[in-house]
């Protein structure tokens, strides 16, 4: 049982067994079917005479033996060649089996190929993608840490700015009071001569500049077209120019666009022109301006 199993899936073997078979086959058919003995043929002896003798009497009429016929050997038998060639087409038949598994084995092996690079190439895009990423995002953190301390040392000089703006405050303060002390007569001259008009030019001549610093930084397009347009807003001044707090709108424009204009230009306009006395800079450190952006100047 195990030869005819083992037999069953090796077509080689299957052919040669057959080959051997039929060839026996024949050489049995040859030893029984063809006469291997040799029959001696009869001759009959004749006398030749020169002469015709005279005959005395008829001679009998002698018969001849009529030869017996040899039989031929009769020719082998033709050996058929139909076993060999489907030996040879089932040996066809099984290399082209063997090829066409080979080439599907050889398919299906360039197609994993093609999968597994087509995996790596997802797989290093992915990996791309996520370090991009990183770095973006790395990016992004350095902007905003860069920010923050930017914004640190604006903060940080703001603070400075003011207390130095406070210090000269107080500076000139204490020296105002201590002139105060020294010479109150002169100050109370020097405040009804201002009070009179001997400086009022003075204070009129900055209170001008301030507004018109302002003006021009004024985006007059927020504004509208109508020409009564009026803003009014009240700032406190350091001596340095810059604003002591923020500026208060006192009357609207009715149009939030051009009031935060306005507001933005006081901002951008620092720092404000000043005087140097000091008591010039006191009329002015508290101020309400009025402001008609789209009038003629």
């Amino acid at each position: 049982m195990f030869f005819l199993s083992r037999l069953e899936n090796n077509f080689n073997t299957q052919a040669n067994l057959f080959t051997v078979l039929v060839h026996l086959g024949l050489f049995i058919f040859m030893i029984f079917s063809i006469q291997w003995k040799m029959q001696v043929p009869y001759y009959a002896e004749v006398e030749l005479w020169d002469t015709v003798p005279t005959q005395t009497k008829p001679a009998p009429i002698v018969k001849k033996p009529e030869p017996k016929k040899i039989k031929k050997p009769a020719p082998p038998p033709e050996i058929k060649k139909e076993p060999i060639k489907a030996d040879r087409d089932a040996e066809i038949q099984l290399r082209k089996k063997k090829e066409a598994e080979l080439k599907k084995k050889k398919a299906a092996e360039l197609k994993k190929q093609k999968e597994i690079e087509a995996l790596q190439k997802k797989l290093q895009e992915q990996e791309r993608l996520e370090q991009l990423q990183k770095q973006l995002l790395e990016q992004e953190k350095l902007k905003q840490v860069q920010e923050k301390l930017q914004e640190q040392e604006k903060l940080e000089q703001l603070q400075k700015q003011l207390l130095e703006q406070e210090k000269i405050a107080q500076i000139q303060k204490e020296l105002r009071e201590r002139d105060l002390s020294e010479k109150p007569r002169v100050a109370l001259e020097s405040d009804q001569d201002i009070l009179g008009g001997t400086d009022s030019s003075e204070l009129a001549k900055y209170k001008t500049l301030i507004q018109q610093k302002i003006h021009q930084n004024v985006n007059r397009q927020l504004c509208g077209l109508e020409p009564d347009t009026t803003l009014v807003f009240k700032i406190s001044l350091m001596p340095t120019g810059y604003l002591l707090t923020d500026s208060k709108m006192v009357q609207s424009s009715n149009l939030p666009s051009c009031d935060e204009a306005v507001e933005r230009a006081i901002l951008q306009s620092q720092p404000l022109p000043l005087p140097s006395d000091s008591r010039l800079f006191s009329k002015l450190k508290d101020l309400e301006l009025k402001f008609q952006p789209n009038a003629i100047q």
